[in-house]
């Protein structure tokens, strides 16, 4: 008995002491990802198919799950202010796989991008519904509230609905439409990202931070990517 109550109370003890443990998360960040304004995610691949899907056919180029899934975790910690630069590391490419390579991840988050623009016009489209049947009904309460007066049932409904289709427009056009645009904003910068070379990992940031910002914020809107394939090689050898 004694050695239970003994065993108890230092179990309670351990978990007061892991209830202060805290962590910089900036710091980690900073240390981890950030170096002279630049977020920086280096991945180690040992060929071609480790970023292109093998499954993919030319000219439709899709990532592959598992290279897509390392940058997003790894994104997912990096803040939204720091441009992305995606390091491939581990071999050497040719241009032409280069160029489909870049245009491949390029066109992935573009895509991610166009479905985040396209659920904000939807949520658009939804506030603005909630909002005009708001208002209808505050109209209907305003100016019939003599004949609704006659009837509780329909007055009671009226208020209700009037309460209900305001309250769904304040969560849908305030705190919905405020994750959405975060979300559009996070996936602007997966989008925006910046792919450099490294056959060999060096922990080192690129010589020129001002080149590749310009590069990053150069045009507002994203395109399709595109590469010459009139002069593509044998790119899957």
């Amino acid at each position: 008995m004694f050695e239970k109550r003994r065993q108890s109370a230092r179990l309670r003890k351990n978990l007061r002491r892991f209830s202060k443990k805290r962590v910089d998360v900036s710091k980690y960040v900073k240390d981890f990802y950030v170096d002279n304004g630049l977020a920086y995610i280096s991945c180690n691949v040992r060929g071609y198919n480790d970023i292109i899907d093998p499954y993919s056919v030319d000219g439709y180029e899709w990532l592959n799950d598992s290279f897509a899934r390392f940058i997003e975790t790894n994104a997912m910690y990096v803040p939204t202010e720091y441009p992305i630069v995606l390091e491939i590391c581990g071999t050497s490419f040719s241009q032409e796989q280069k160029d489909v390579i870049e245009a491949t991840i390029a066109d992935y988050y573009a895509l991610k991008l166009g479905d985040c623009q396209l659920v904000l016009e939807e949520n658009a489209r939804k506030s603005l519904t909630l909002l005009v049947m708001g208002i209808l009904f505050a109209i209907l309460i305003m100016r019939g509230g003599s004949i609704l007066n006659i009837n509780t049932v329909i007055s009671e409904a009226s208020f209700i609905f009037y309460w209900l289709f305001i309250w769904e427009f304040v969560d849908c056009a305030w705190f919905e439409r405020r994750e959405l645009v975060s979300a559009r904003v996070d996936a602007a910068q997966m989008a925006s990202i910046k792919v450099i070379y490294k056959p060999v990992f060096v922990d080192s940031p690129v010589a020129d931070e001002d080149t590749v910002l310009d590069e990053i914020f150069e045009n507002f809107e994203i395109l399709p990517s595109d590469y010459d394939e009139d002069e593509e090689e044998e790119i899957q050898g």
